[in-house]
């Protein structure tokens, strides 16, 4: 009978050791923080002293979108295509590791008002098949550069820009933009005719 109490003795410390903090209870609250830590909320959170200020486009994976299109101001007259500047910024305390399945890693289309489809920039680019990362270190930044053809483009009507990342669906931002109407240069001036000369005086030659 001592034998079988001592053995349920054994029994109960062996488990309440398992659900000590060096045993199983350690690992739940570890799960539990990294499924709150993929959240938008959670990883998104930045340092005052960062250096590219407040977050200011949308978050996917810790990763900020920034889209910049050079000239600030287009004028068709001027350019014959946008560069467009697509940004990737950690916001996040740990590495961002992209993969991608061929090359491509990041897309420009230029839009009209309906969805229909003016310009794309991979439509121009070649394609390597092989496999492909992108790896930011927090608080770093990636930075992709394309341009799209204003060729299509009437000043005064809006577009939309849609800058994506390939093989992440959710990477996407869209902005619009608006040709600036231009107004038609001045008239050259014409010289005024001659006055005729007074009666009696001959005119100068």
């Amino acid at each position: 009978m001592n034998f079988r109490v001592a053995v349920c003795a054994a029994l109960v410390v062996a488990l309440a050791g398992c659900s000590s903090s060096s045993g199983l209870y350690r690992w739940v609250p570890f799960v539990g923080k990294g499924k709150k830590d993929q959240s938008n909320t959670a990883i998104a959170k930045v340092n005052k002293t960062n250096p590219f200020g407040p977050i200011t486009g949308p978050v996917f994976y810790g990763l900020e979108m920034r889209v910049r299109v050079s000239p600030d101001v287009v004028r068709l007259s001027d350019a014959r295509s946008l560069e467009v500047h697509l940004q990737l910024i950690n916001r996040s305390k740990k590495e961002a590791n992209l993969v991608f399945n061929d090359s491509r890693k990041y897309d420009f289309i230029l839009r009209d008002i309906g969805g229909k489809k003016l310009a794309q920039w991979s439509d121009d680019q070649p394609v390597n098949q092989t496999q492909s990362y992108v790896i930011i270190n927090p608080g770093e930044r990636a930075e992709f550069v394309g341009s799209v053809s204003t060729r299509d483009m009437v000043a005064g009507q809006t577009y939309t820009l849609e800058a994506l990342v390939v093989g992440y669906d959710r990477m996407r931002q869209t902005i619009q933009l608006t040709p600036a109407i231009e107004r038609p240069a001045a008239a050259a001036q014409r010289p005024s005719p001659a006055r005729p000369a007074p009666a009696g005086q001959k005119p100068n030659r």
